[in-house]
């Protein structure tokens, strides 16, 4: 294998580098698949949304598949996020190991709004409300090639509906991890140094995703029945980003940073940290879009069986209200 000499202050560059950038542009709108930018899972939203080089839980088909390759036990995960406006939106994770260092497993995301009452020009009533529902029913792989490289990827379905419209499409994920201690340190050397498990991921996402929307039906039953009806093409804009993370003192403290940029908006930064006051207790906190964010997780056994519950409060943004983040993962 290939081995890089890296010295600590570069080291300490890779892991800060990225707390430099700020949004790139002013004024982004909303595209298509705007749910999939709304951190789920308590820990990563607790650290600010700066997974991309750690995803080894249940939230990893979200952030990057990779991190999972090298997952020892089946896993199931759940989470979901208290909103207000009467949205929500959570995740269900079901892992296996499988042979060659690698995992297979199915993810459902799922993200919706509550009803509304349908009112005519003059404010009254109709007989029927609108709500909008979105579905991402994936399989994902997770393989580790080299000591140093894991490859990951997710393919999905996407299923989404409002009143009388429903929208469907297919699409791919990819995400790479490095392990950077498999390349900067000879064997054994790492566990002298005051950084260990320097990683770095990357993803490209949203390949092909879009929504094609067909509206004949809503304007036949409730616009006017002689009219024909559109159809429109809604692309998910596709999205890169770069993480990387580390851990310090004696690997009780495990601190990340990303960036992230799509093809239609600005450039994002996420950064956030975890704090393990004890073996099984962990304190979070972090920035994401203009929001700190905070939380905490405890481990435990229950039945010779790995318990994990975590918890994440984020920030009010543009009047939306203060939001909660509740995880669940069994490792059995």
């Amino acid at each position: 294998m290939i081995r890089i000499k890296i010295s600590i202050p570069l080291a300490l560059v890779m892991i800060l580098s990225l707390g430099t950038a700020l949004n790139a542009a002013d004024g982004d709108g909303g595209y298509a698949g705007a749910f999939f930018q709304v951190p789920v899972g308590a820990r990563p939203t607790a650290m600010g949304g700066a997974y991309l080089a750690i995803s080894n839980d249940g939230a990893a088909p979200i952030y990057n598949p990779a991190g999972l390759a090298g997952l020892q036990h089946k896993l199931f995960a759940s989470s979901y996020r208290l909103m207000k406006l009467d949205r929500q939106i959570g995740y269900v994770t079901l892992m296996f190991p499988t042979r060659g260092n690698s995992a297979l497993g199915l993810h459902w995301r799922y993200a919706g709004s509550g009803s509304v009452d349908v009112r005519n020009a003059d404010g009254d009533k109709l007989d029927r409300e609108l709500s909008m529902n979105n579905h991402d029913f994936s399989i994902v792989f997770a393989k580790r090639f080299e000591d140093f490289l894991a490859v990951g990827a997710k393919m999905y379905y996407l299923h989404s509906a409002f009143a009388e419209m429903k929208a469907f499409s297919v699409g791919f994920d990819a995400g790479f991890m490095l392990y950077m201690d498999q390349l900067i340190h000879e064997r054994g050397e790492s566990e002298g140094s005051p950084i260990r498990d320097i990683q770095v991921g990357l993803t490209l996402k949203y390949f092909e995703a879009k929504y094609i929307w067909k509206n004949e039906d809503y304007i036949f039953r409730y616009v006017d029945g002689s009219s024909f009806g559109t159809e429109q093409e809604d692309k998910v804009p596709i999205e890169i980003g770069l993480g990387t993370s580390a851990r310090f003192l004696q690997r009780k403290l495990l601190v990340a940073a990303d960036l992230v940029k799509n093809s239609q908006q600005g450039a994002a930064f996420h950064g956030g940290a975890e704090y393990f006051v004890r073996p099984e207790f962990a304190v979070r906190g972090g920035f994401s879009d203009g929001r700190f964010t905070a939380g905490t997780g405890y481990v435990f056994n229950l039945a010779n069986r790995v318990v994990v519950i975590d918890y994440a409060f984020t920030t009010d943004k543009a009047d939306e209200g203060s939001e909660h983040v509740f995880s669940f993962e069994f490792l059995f």
